[in-house]
């Protein structure tokens, strides 16, 4: 069977790029995924199109929907399909098998993989990398919530639960070392570097990527203000790398008594 021909000249291609940390290992390696600029079935018949203007649009749509139901038989069925040249698409099956003496029951469910061709590797010599960008993996914080009053702002009562909302905030690692502390406000407006002054909140009920919820520790005095810092070793999902990152609040948070809140409600 000869190879299907579909070299066409065309524009330079660009694409982005994101640099994220590998922790699966120690130290800073780091690997980079490239943005997907996802091509539509729409846009692959418009291509056709315009390379066979003679061939009507309905037809190409056809042919392509036959294409897929003829693959999609063919998987059904339990084979692997070479897709027009472009590589191997395949059943495969993962997961591991604790059986000592495994039967057909004990094989995990079957998945898809798919091995490119030379044809389809060697396609995309000639895309460049035009921008790159770090994944922000710190953690943000966006707003305060105090829970007594359910008001959003930087106050919050004293000895009441309030709420941390962000990015990234899931305390996670060493529990020292991380967690949500408080900082005071020192005299010129900065947060006290002196972190024997800090105040660690004890009391977390809430703790999830976007919020965290905690009772304001008794050490929070009213008409006192603290930065707002959250330290964790949270990546992604539940697992945990050795580093620890760091976010402050932008504002400080004022404690106000319960007896002011209640009359402000």
């Amino acid at each position: 069977m000869s190879e299907l021909i579909t070299e066409h000249s065309d524009s330079e291609k660009r694409v982005s790029a994101t640099f994220h940390k590998n922790c699966m290992v120690d130290g800073d390696k780091m690997y980079a995924t490239v943005k997907r600029n996802m091509a539509t079935l729409e846009n692959v018949i418009a291509v056709v199109k315009k390379n066979n203007p003679l061939v009507s649009e309905t037809i190409i749509r056809m042919m392509a929907t036959e294409f897929k139901i003829a693959i999609l038989q063919k998987l059904r069925e339990g084979e692997a399909v070479n897709v027009l040249d472009l590589g191997i698409l395949y059943l495969n099956s993962r997961g591991g098998i604790d059986a000592q003496e495994p039967t057909v029951d004990d094989v995990p469910d079957l998945g898809l993989g798919f091995a490119p061709s030379k044809e389809a590797k060697s396609s995309v010599a000639g895309v460049l990398v035009d921008s790159v960008a770090t994944e922000n993996t710190a953690p943000a914080i966006r707003q305060f919530t105090d829970l007594f009053t359910e008001r959003v702002g930087c106050e919050a009562t004293e000895g009441m639960p309030m709420q941390i909302s962000g990015e990234r905030l899931r305390g996670a690692g060493d529990g020292i070392r991380t967690g949500v502390f408080f900082a005071p406000v020192m005299s010129d407006g900065t947060m006290g570097s002196d972190e024997s002054a800090w105040v660690r909140a004890t009391h977390v009920f809430q703790n999830m990527p976007k919020t965290i919820s905690l009772i304001l520790p008794p050490q929070l005095k009213a008409g006192s203000s603290w930065f707002v810092v959250i330290r964790t070793s949270s990546s992604h999902g539940k697992r945990e790398v050795k580093s620890v990152r760091e976010t402050v609040s932008a504002l400080p948070l004022t404690v106000i008594p319960a007896e002011e809140s209640a009359l402000t409600a």
